[in-house]
């Protein structure tokens, strides 16, 4: 490709490869022999003289194939979230080779440089059940699943790093987002996440899946290894966080009946806005999600009431005001950005193969908690960075305040929402 000139193939067996120039009258040729007890072939002669037409050199060439091409730029997709593509492919080729392809064969030699680094999806999913065992083995406490069909096809995939396991149940308030996100590989399918928040407000990953779509049964077959791996001793304290997807609501109720399941506040309100209500709700429609009072709340959905005749208070009702208040609400309520955020966070990863994906997975959450730990190991306070910066301000104001008991014995009294 590099001097511009093709080939045709005069003989090719399994010991025995011979070519010439492809230009009539031209005196190039090669003639080699494979190596015994090896896959090498050695070249025995090699007449390297050309008297090629210039005629005959053109800008298209018979020997750049997709699959050569690729071997050529694989170097250009090592690590992930690399972009390059078909129509850079078409340039650089152009520009290092003097040799014009099209975007099809760019396409194919972008899936062949893939391939040779990824390796193919069939054998990605074959490795996986080797690369769990190496996983559970190395990481005490993971816990990993593989579900195959009738066909012993791969169906679903769940896991929970031991250390996601041990750090929820000692530090983390129990309140678990989840949310689907789709695959862009060969075979699509959809990435299940579950996610906490720590303390500084960040994100904390608590298990994957993978399974065919959102539906009924590849959510309920998600909670139930999610429940396993949580192994908590009372599951009525637990908050469990969502969008109103039906299948969502569906495996909560059967799979953590005990629990509270509520909806997202910013997914109500997306629903909203596609059904066309007013823009001027929502800023009262939030300040009632987040209002802790009843009388509160009951104030500002009157309000809301008002509005278009009664059309976004009737569907804030429908939804349920025990799902997405918090003045209702029995347990913790959060949002699902955290959720929402993990998935942007895995926009990267979601076109490789399933092992190299679950790979990813568990590269980011060990250097999240290595970031973490180091940052950790210098603070000095017992409180969280953050919620040590919000008592100093509380700190600095309180000095500046008289505080006069009105009687000699004082009590407080406070609803149990208020302490959240």
């Amino acid at each position: 490709m590099s001097k511009n000139f093709q080939f045709r193939v005069i003989k090719s067996t399994k010991t025995l490869f011979m070519i010439q120039c492809a230009a009539k009258g031209c005196e190039w040729r090669m003639r080699s022999i494979r190596v015994k007890d090896s896959e090498l072939f050695k070249v025995t002669r090699l007449n390297d003289n050309h008297k090629c037409s210039l005629d005959f050199i053109n800008r298209s060439h018979m020997q750049a194939s997709g699959k050569v091409i690729g071997e050529c730029i694989k170097s250009k997709y090592n690590g992930v979230g690399r972009i390059y593509r078909p129509k850079d492919i078409i340039q650089d080729v152009r520009q290092e080779f003097g040799v014009n392809i099209s975007y099809d064969k760019a396409w194919r030699a972008r899936e062949a440089a893939l391939e040779s680094v990824r390796g193919t999806p069939e054998d990605s999913f074959s490795y996986l059940p080797h690369y769990c065992a190496e996983l559970e083995k190395n990481n005490p406490g993971t816990i990993t699943y593989i579900e195959s069909d009738h066909e012993k096809r791969f169906k679903y995939f769940f896991m929970a790093l031991g250390a996601s396991l041990r750090g929820f149940w000692s530090a983390m308030r129990p309140v678990i987002a989840v949310d689907g996100t789709h695959l862009k590989g060969k075979y699509m399918g959809t990435l299940f996440v579950a996610a906490a928040q720590d303390g500084n407000k960040k994100i904390y990953p608590v298990a994957f899946g993978v399974g065919d779509s959102e539906n009924n049964a590849s959510w309920e077959w998600f909670f139930e290894k999610l429940r396993v791996a949580l192994a908590l001793e009372d599951f009525s304290e637990l908050s469990l966080i969502s969008d109103r997807h039906k299948s969502i609501e569906r495996g909560v109720s059967l799979v953590f009946p005990e629990s509270y399941h509520g909806h997202c506040m910013h997914h109500i309100k997306q629903n909203m806005k596609a059904k066309k209500i007013d823009d001027a709700v929502f800023p009262i429609y939030f300040k009632a999600a987040k209002a802790y009072r009843i009388s509160d709340f009951e104030h500002l959905m009157t309000q809301i009431r008002g509005f278009e005749g009664g059309k976004a208070y009737k569907y804030l009702e429908d939804a349920g005001f025990d799902k997405w208040s918090r003045a209702h609400f029995p347990g913790y309520i959060l949002t699902t950005n955290i959720a929402e955020s993990m998935n942007a966070a895995l926009r990267d990863v979601r076109g490789l193969p399933i092992t190299m994906l679950v790979e990813q997975l568990r590269s980011l959450i060990q250097r999240w908690f290595h970031e973490r730990r180091t940052k950790a190991a210098s603070i000095t306070s017992q409180l969280c960075k953050k919620v040590e910066k919000k008592m100093t301000k509380r700190n600095e104001r309180a000095l500046r305040m008289l505080v006069e008991p009105s009687n000699f014995s004082i009590t407080c009294t406070m609803k149990k929402n208020v302490n959240k």
